[in-house]
């Protein structure tokens, strides 16, 4: 009977699963602001910022990544997190769920660039860091790797910010480029799933007290 309450609670579980996959890349290939690849489940927003942004494919070339152009705006400076930043919104479709494990990108700062970054959401109003982390500003191209986050169970219009700061010059620039959240979309999971997974645990449990029960040897005087 364990077994077989086991191979119900899999079951059950796998309905509440998830595998994380690229959900939206923007590599501005083509000279637009649009996402390159999005889910199918998902609205993704095009890229912007709180300036004036442009898109170049100047030297250097982003030889780590796609190449080609990459979306760029100036004035970063002040203290972290800074006031300027770039923007994205992701809009899970009805009925379905967005979370979000990390994301990566290509950066290049100028000399007179930022030499930070602080990534926030709409989903507290911008009041925390998701993550943050420094930016080299000598002119050339670096990857980020993967940036851990959570954000999780989103299921409306959110927006996410990838703030810069320190810049010695107003007019020191920074690029982006293969900009890539990475996390899943999935159906809104039915309360009766999560009936069906804690009844199931209940039975487990009760069979296997039980079965202890059985097996105890008889006290003796």
């Amino acid at each position: 009977m364990i077994h077989r309450l086991l191979q119900l609670l899999v079951l059950s579980s796998a309905l509440v699963a998830t595998s994380f996959a690229q959900v939206a890349v923007y590599s501005f290939t083509g000279n637009v602001y649009t996402a390159t690849s999005s889910n199918a489940n998902i609205t993704a927003g095009a890229f912007g910022g709180s300036g004036t942004t442009s898109l170049t494919n100047g030297t250097p070339v982003y030889s780590a990544g796609s190449g080609s152009y990459a979306i760029s705006m100036s004035g970063f400076t002040g203290t972290a997190p800074g006031t300027s930043y770039f923007s994205v919104t992701l809009t899970p479709n009805s009925g379905y769920q967005l979370d979000i494990a990390s994301l990566s990108f290509g950066s290049r700062s100028t000399s007179t660039g930022p030499t930070a970054f602080a990534i926030r959401s709409s989903a507290d109003n911008y009041a925390a860091n998701l993550a943050s982390g420094s930016l080299t500003n000598d002119g050339s191209w670096y990857s980020s790797g993967s940036i851990s986050i959570t954000l999780s169970a989103v299921t409306t219009a959110t927006t996410l910010r990838i703030y810069g700061s320190g810049a010695s010059s107003a007019a020191g620039t920074l690029r982006l480029d293969d900009i890539s959240f990475a996390g899943s979309v999935t159906p809104i999971p039915e309360p009766s799933t999560y009936a069906a997974i804690f009844g199931t645990l209940a039975l487990v449990g009760v069979a296997l007290h039980r079965r202890r029960a059985k097996v105890r040897p008889n006290a003796t005087v």
